[in-house]
């Protein structure tokens, strides 16, 4: 089915379009998807040296796990799943250790640190407000550009090895590969950039062939319908392999929320007809699903999985944002895994296909990387940061320096460079943030009656910093207005009962400054109204005559250079910047 490009969404997430336009556009999405899917499972096994019954179980595994995870994103259980199209996708910058963790320690291993990322993601979903100044942009590209280099050492070391075996075939291959995948991605309209890498397998399989270096043997022996004959038996290992591996698989936990972070953000953009502030709930639910995902990938013995990130463009390209198309690309892909045929066929694709693949997937691993500290970091410090624990990860990786003899855990533990530059981001971070000017913090009822003492931090907070009265009554009007707009709200879930009392309702407001200009975050009881929507629509629907409920909010849109409101499962965080009155 065609897809053509579209600016707003022909069909938002709770509208459903007809079934077969659904199941068109969903078995579209899931043969784009299906060609790349695979080749990180494919690889780690092949590269670890297991058996094919190996080989057989972790691309049945992948499948099934993807497509029932793929459903639980889509579906939503309670606060698991980000209730929209959310497909997910095998994690190729997880290779290295997944390899690494194989061959050290068996497949044991691998399932008992996927299940650690899994924890790590589902703790960071759970938290995700209390651990945003730690969880960052700025960590989680930092670790991107590192886990570039990580991968891009497999990726050589896969094609010197297929080299050895075919010195002409092998290279050429993956040259053929990587150039028609990268001229569509550079210079194809919106669809060829969105079916690139699979024609690019698809030429690169094409020329294997005429080189005599495909094997379709796989293909042939698969039944078209079955089960893997043979279980690897998996279980828990917490040897030595697992304790050296520990930090880097903490890592990829974090660089997975961030990664789906961020494209749950993406998503919920394109979805819309109509702009909204970011619903940070849909936000968690996306974290908490990825997090199920990876449980499921570590019960199962798979590699770790993320959001596919072609679905925001897919999803702009065709303008059909439906949960019904979120439902067709999970069934097909559980449907393929039940076709051993079909996998079979995925799983003859060449190493050095693969490679050539993986090559523009590692430089484009390190751009996000980088684009994702630049874009989201204001402060030229951290940008600083991300450069230079680059290059700290960058040298453990490569051993530019001899490093003494400090035993088998620790030795390890600093040859990765993902475990090196990550930890020395997150310490430069908290330094960063420790020797800041002092934040001062206030606490009380959410309710009016806390209005005096309020005015009163605000006061003390202004005279802290040197500020003027006509900044300190700013800053007062400030937090009066986001007082007001809260309290109604919260008094409103009051009445509807069987929630918690009023007085057991707290607001917090810390206080800080960048220079002149001055941070107020209001944290507080979940509310179902988003304030920076509320300001949006009054900034594009004014009217001369306001509604008194809107005076709070006008009266905040003037004195305030910015709101944000993030809405977390039972927690509100109100960002609002006051910069100096002119």
């Amino acid at each position: 089915m065609a897809a053509t490009a579209t600016q707003h969404p022909r069909y938002e997430t709770h509208e459903n379009p007809p079934f077969l336009v659904a199941l068109g556009y969903g078995l579209q999405f899931s043969l784009i998807a299906s060609a790349t899917l695979l080749v990180t499972p494919v690889i780690v096994a092949q590269a670890s040296g297991r058996d094919d019954s190996y080989l057989v179980w972790m691309v049945f595994a992948s499948l099934v796990v993807v497509g029932v995870s793929t459903l639980l994103q889509v579906r939503r259980l309670g606060t698991v799943g980000a209730g929209a199209v959310l497909p997910m996708f095998t994690a190729a910058f997880s290779i290295p250790f997944c390899i690494t963790a194989v061959v050290d320690g068996g497949a044991a291993t691998l399932t008992t640190l996927v299940l650690v990322t899994a924890v790590t993601q589902l703790a960071i979903s759970k938290w995700l407000f209390i651990l945003r100044r730690i969880v960052t942009p700025t960590v989680g590209g930092t670790v991107m550009m590192i886990l570039s280099i990580t991968l891009a050492s497999v990726v050589f070391g896969l094609l010197d090895r297929a080299a050895e075996v075919e010195p002409v075939a092998a290279p050429l291959t993956a040259l053929a590969t990587l150039v028609v995948v990268a001229a569509l991605t550079l210079r194809g309209s919106a669809v060829l950039r969105l079916w690139g890498p699979v024609i690019g397998i698809v030429v690169g399989c094409v020329v294997a062939a005429a080189l005599g270096v495909y094997d379709i043997e796989p293909l042939l022996r698969a039944p078209w319908v079955g089960l893997p004959s043979e279980w690897p038996g998996l279980g828990l290992d917490f040897g030595l392999p697992f304790w050296t591996l520990l930090p880097a698989f903490l890592f990829l936990g974090v660089i997975i929320s961030i990664q789906t972070n961020g494209a749950a953000i993406a998503m919920q953009r394109v979805s819309w007809r109509q702009d909204r502030a970011v619903d940070f709930r849909q936000v968690q639910g996306a974290l908490a699903g990825s997090g199920v995902t990876n449980l499921l990938a570590g019960i199962a013995g798979a590699v770790p999985n993320i959001i596919n990130p072609g679905i925001v463009s897919f999803t702009q390209i065709t303008g059909i944002a439906s949960r019904r198309v979120g439902y067709c690309i999970g069934g097909t892909f559980i449907a393929m895994a039940l076709l051993p045929k079909v996998s079979g066929l995925l799983s003859t694709i060449p190493g050095p296909v693969m490679t050539g693949y993986l090559i523009l997937v590692t430089g484009t691993l390190f751009v996000d990387g980088a684009q994702t500290v630049i874009q989201t970091e204001q402060n030229r410090q951290k940008v600083i940061v991300a450069g230079v624990c680059f290059w700290i990860g960058a040298a453990f990786q490569f051993g530019l320096f001899h490093l003494p003899n400090l035993g088998p855990v620790w030795g390890t533990l600093l040859k990765s460079g993902v475990t090196t530059g990550g930890l020395a981001a997150i310490v430069m971070i908290l330094y960063l943030e420790l020797t800041n000017p002092r934040r001062m913090r206030f606490q009380s009822q959410l309710h009016i009656d806390a209005l005096p003492e309020l005015n009163e931090f605000i006061a003390t907070f202004a005279t802290r910093r040197g500020w003027d009265t006509a900044m300190q009554e700013r800053l007062s009007a400030v937090a009066e207005e986001t007082l007001l707009t809260l309290a109604p709200l919260d008094l409103e879930l009051d009445l509807d009962a069987e929630e918690a009392p009023r007085d057991e309702r707290r607001l917090v407001v810390v206080a800080s400054s960048d220079g002149p200009v001055a941070d107020l975050e209001f944290i507080g009881s979940g509310s179902e109204e988003n304030i920076e929507d509320q300001v949006r629509q009054l900034q594009q629907y004014d009217t001369e005559t306001p509604a008194e409920h809107e005076l709070s909010l006008r009266l905040l849109r003037s004195y305030a250079s910015s709101v944000n409101h993030q809405q977390y499962h039972d927690t509100d965080i109100i960002t609002v910047r006051v910069d100096p009155p002119l």
